[in-house]
């Protein structure tokens, strides 16, 4: 295989073929509510932003779910 002519397109290829991280299995889908901080705060950064999928390794329905909560938290000062 041929390697890509620019360097812009170079740093794309790398970008695009990185590895996911490993999928975690230790989240419980009931768990997942917004009166429960301690499990929520492992999906917000120092700042506050709600960590991506492909940092938290979750899968997409729990991380809809997770996204959800910290939303609804959020307004009841229950996370920053």
């Amino acid at each position: 295989m041929s390697q890509p002519k620019t360097p812009q397109r170079r740093a794309r290829l790398r970008r695009h073929n990185r590895p996911m991280p490993r999928r975690r299995l230790d989240i419980n889908v009931d768990a997942v509510h917004y009166r429960n901080p301690e499990l929520l705060q492992k999906f917000v950064s120092d700042s506050g932003k709600i960590l991506p999928r492909r940092t938290t390794g979750v899968t997409a329905r729990i991380h809809r779910l997770v996204t959800n909560a910290i939303k609804q938290a959020r307004p009841a000062l229950l996370i920053k």
